[in-house]
């Protein structure tokens, strides 16, 4: 008796489509799964067997090969457990629906979920990246469980059935009394309350020269750092950076919750509406940065993608740790090569680098006595190497706010509310992308040299500005494309067509750090 079974595994980000192969012989009993299973797929023949017997179904007694073709793609995910014992009662014919109705079925469904022994289908990690390949692969419906359905049924061109256990399941199919899943998405004005109801910038007292930097940084797509003393504010500006940036769209949404999804740190039953927001510790591993593992599983630069990644306390860690950022702040994408396969994963983010002047803080503090020596905060500030700071297009110095400041009580500068620096940014991006139609990249920050000379125009006065302030300060090229492109986004924040002498004025002044 021979039964096949679509299901789905997925390998780094990408999920791939896996025929379950069942054959049911004469034989001492034994189920034997072959295709490069990994171990959580070898030990689905315990939770298989248990489950059916538990859900009222009969385990046949004889010899049973599952294989799961391709061969050469290694089979990671417990999500087969269903197919495989979809597959098993269908060689067993004890799935009870006629032969034409369940070839059709069949042949145009996936089976997606992880079995318990009582028989219940759990919910598994990555199964967004599945069903975006199982749309991708022309089938029609995916079967899952039902804590799963809800997210999976964003793809609207896939039916997408849940149920409770494997009985229910089977016995839906039978009976066709399943209930398509429909996806509820939220509406741009419940997001947003979402967004602006836990931080705000109109939080941020005082502050103005860092909250405009952050307003530049959000409209081109600059990379940030913050140097002040303790207790100035650079966690709580960059944790509101995100709520500048412009609402996801449904295709940042869907690839967005793919990688938290894979991750494990996709929560409720809807996509991702808000922006990533990454902190790891300066103490992470290396490969809890770039991603890696057994698994190869996405590291924190790949899940702030489309977001922002901070590192607090930047200086504090290795010196490796912060030179591994150097590619993907070039390329948007991180390179993992193990032995079984190369891996390229996404890293499209604002990075934003906070640190102490020097180890104890208060270095230039007018008011506190540094006590380090010359070479305590040369070894401390050599952390950051000069490569790493040649690619931050801000350098912020964040001044402690004065106790008048603090204790305003008047109504907050709606000018530096989230909600109004957002749709400063948006009007800004809306230029780069009618300017960059065409192009490989769409913002600011993301021009190459070439385009930096295509088109950051100058005036007449910016241009001998900048020629005075390339021979004085003795700039590298990185450094010159890099005020340029600032000055690119000051300019569509005003809404110029052509950088002027103060807009190159003002990018320099976020060139240089203080202290």
């Amino acid at each position: 008796m021979y039964a096949k079974i679509n299901g789905a595994t997925i390998d780094g980000l990408q999920g791939y489509i896996v025929t379950v192969e069942v054959d049911i012989s004469a034989g001492l009993p034994s189920l034997d799964i072959v295709g490069l299973p990994n171990q959580s797929v070898k030990e689905s023949r315990e939770r298989v067997k248990a489950a059916i017997r538990n859900s009222g179904f009969e385990f046949p007694m004889r010899r049973i090969v599952v294989n799961l073709a391709p061969a050469d793609l290694r089979k990671q995910s417990s999500g087969l457990d269903l197919a495989i014992a979809i597959g098993i009662l269908e060689a067993s014919g004890q799935i009870k629906l006629r032969k034409p109705k369940r070839n059709q079925l069949l042949a145009k469904s996936v089976f997606i979920g992880e079995l318990s022994l009582e028989g219940h289908i759990k919910p598994i990690n990555g199964l967004l990246a599945m069903a975006v390949q199982s749309y991708e692969s022309m089938y029609e419906r995916i079967y899952t469980g039902i804590e799963n359905s809800a997210v999976a049924s964003c793809i609207e061109s896939l039916d997408i059935f849940g149920a409770s256990n494997l009985e229910n399941l089977v016995r839906g199919i039978e009976k066709n009394t399943l209930e398509r899943q429909d996806y509820l998405e939220q509406s741009t004005d419940k997001i947003e309350l979402n967004i602006n109801n836990e931080y705000d910038f109109s939080d941020v007292q005082g502050q103005v020269f860092a909250k405009r930097g952050m307003e530049i940084a959000a409209a081109g797509f600059h990379h940030i750092i913050m140097v002040g003393p303790p207790g100035a504010g650079k966690t709580m500006m960059a944790k509101r950076l995100p709520t500048i940036l412009p609402i996801l769209s449904k295709d940042e949404q869907l690839e967005v919750s793919k990688i938290h999804n894979i991750a494990g740190l996709l929560t409720g039953h809807h996509l991702m509406q808000q922006r990533p927001f990454r902190a790891p510790h300066h103490t992470a591993t290396l490969a809890s940065l770039i991603g890696g593992g057994q698994s190869v599983r996405p590291g924190e630069i790949t899940l702030a993608h489309k977001g922002v990644l901070f590192i607090d306390e930047a200086p504090e860690c290795k010196r490796e740790l912060l030179d591994a950022l150097r590619q993907p702040l070039e390329s948007y994408t991180i390179s993992i090569s193990r032995v079984y396969g190369n891996y390229t994963y996404p890293a499209e983010f604002i990075l934003v680098l906070a640190s102490n002047p020097c180890p104890c803080g208060y270095y230039g503090d007018p008011y506190h006595n540094c006590i380090c020596t010359d070479g305590e905060i040369k070894k401390y500030l050599y952390k950051i190497s000069g490569p790493l700071q040649d690619r931050m297009d801000l350098q912020i110095y964040v001044d402690r706010p004065e106790l008048f400041e603090l204790q305003q009580q008047s109504e907050p500068d709606e000018r530096w509310s989230s909600k109004a620096m957002r749709e400063n940014v948006e009007q800004a991006r809306a230029l780069q992308f009618e300017r960059y139609k065409g192009e490989s990249f769409q913002l600011n920050g993301q021009m190459t040299h070439r385009a930096v000379r295509k088109f950051c125009v100058l005036s007449s006065e910016a241009e001998d500005l900048i020629n005075t302030v390339f021979r004085q300060f003795h700039l590298s090229a990185r450094s010159y494309d890099r005020i340029l492109k600032v000055a690119r986004t000051i300019a569509d924040l005003d809404g110029a067509e052509c950088i002027e002498r103060e807009h190159i004025a003002e990018a320099m002044a976020y060139r240089k750090e203080r202290g």
